[in-house]
């Protein structure tokens, strides 16, 4: 990209009729409109979002998948993404030079809740990492059972000799989550900063988990 004043887009045009268009913040989603009867509808000309836009029916979708461009337009039935830009001020190197990156056109059965928008969002910034090494059979610390819980944290505590788990609900529902240790464990909640143990699920392998719609959970266990 060697470009002056230019702006890069792509656009695709949708067939699907709603008055509203989904967007990925982090732990969750938030909806803008997608009409400009007002002042406030005209002024999101370009609105942030993470990793996809959504527009759906109740029956049918189409969301733009992204891994790193965060400018999105979505005004009556067009989904358009800003890729590279060549401003002069503030910086006026803004965006020069080689660049790689991934967008992709999802359409989709059902609306957004109730298809793999977010799973194939997240398959697509998170894909595969291949490491040269002798493999031992490893398995993973823990997996979730959940169709919109999900594992987004795993670290050492910051101040004790423990590990950290942050599990999300992502859809926006009432959820259960099955979460199963290969090792018996001894688990409790605590809060966003660690400094509590607000509750105390025991000791043991297998723990069910009850979710509030967007509801973040910090867990500790021992």
């Amino acid at each position: 990209w060697n470009e002056s004043r230019k702006m890069l887009r792509v656009s695709f045009p949708v067939n699907v009729f709603a008055d509203r268009a989904a967007f990925d913040i982090p732990y969750g989603y938030i909806f803008r409109t997608m009409h400009e009867n007002t002042s406030w509808d005209m002024a999101q000309f370009e609105v942030s979002g993470q990793r996809y836009a959504d527009v759906s029916d109740a029956v049918r979708g189409v969301a733009l998948l992204n891994d790193c461009k965060y400018g999105f337009k979505v005004k009556n039935s067009v989904i358009d993404l800003a890729l590279l830009r060549s401003p002069k001020n503030p910086d006026p190197t803004a965006d020069l030079g080689h660049h790689e990156f991934i967008y992709s056109l999802y359409p989709h059965e059902g609306d957004l809740v109730h298809s793999d928008v977010m799973r194939e969002a997240a398959l697509l910034n998170r894909p595969p990492r291949v490491f040269d090494g002798v493999s031992r059979g490893a398995e993973p610390l823990c997996t979730v059972d959940s169709d919109s819980v999900s594992l987004e944290v795993v670290k050492k505590a910051e101040k004790e000799n423990a590990h950290v788990l942050r599990l999300v609900e992502t859809k926006g529902l009432n959820a259960k989550a099955e979460v199963k240790f290969r090792r018996p464990v001894t688990l409790a909640e605590t809060n966003l900063l660690e400094w509590t143990e607000e509750r105390k699920f025991g000791t043991g392998t297998e723990f069910e988990l009850e979710f509030k719609p967007f509801e973040i959970k910090t867990l500790k266990l021992r």
